[in-house]
């Protein structure tokens, strides 16, 4: 991997953040995980042992792209030494994403999201996803 020197005149971001890299300037490897487990409720509830079970989506094995580099011819020309950027601006990198300014051999990334909504039974609004721990409607009798 040739070296190159890399040169930001203005970065301006206002977030980043869940396992997300900022880099600039040379890497040989980034390496970028996050697993998020997000469960949206009608009412605030918590059951203490939330986040224990395995969900097949955090353990399943991602596929990964088998190529034969075997055969690939690559020549690349750096007329200059120097990777130049005048301004950048970025509102938002978040859940293991990369935003690199340099040369880099390998850039592995993974978010793997397990997003739940419980909604009340009878509520307006169509049930989606995983139900079966949506709070009992109460009835409050005096």
């Amino acid at each position: 991997m040739m070296k190159r020197t890399s040169i930001v005149q203005l970065f301006h971001g206002e977030t980043v953040l869940f396992s997300s890299v900022l880099q600039i300037g040379d890497s040989q490897k980034i390496n970028s995980r996050a697993r998020v487990l997000a469960v949206q409720r009608q009412y605030e509830l918590f059951f203490g042992n939330e986040g224990e079970n395995i969900f097949p989506v955090f353990t399943k094995p991602i596929p990964k792209i088998q190529s034969d580099c075997r055969n690939i011819s690559l020549q690349t020309l750096h007329q200059s030494p120097v990777i130049s950027v005048r301004s950048i601006r970025i509102i938002a990198v978040s859940t293991a994403g990369v935003v690199h300014i340099g040369s880099t051999s390998t850039v592995d990334a993974e978010a793997r999201i397990k997003h739940i909504r419980q909604l009340a039974p009878n509520s307006s609004e169509p049930s989606m996803g995983n139900t079966q721990t949506t709070p009992p409607m109460v009835k409050d009798e005096k």
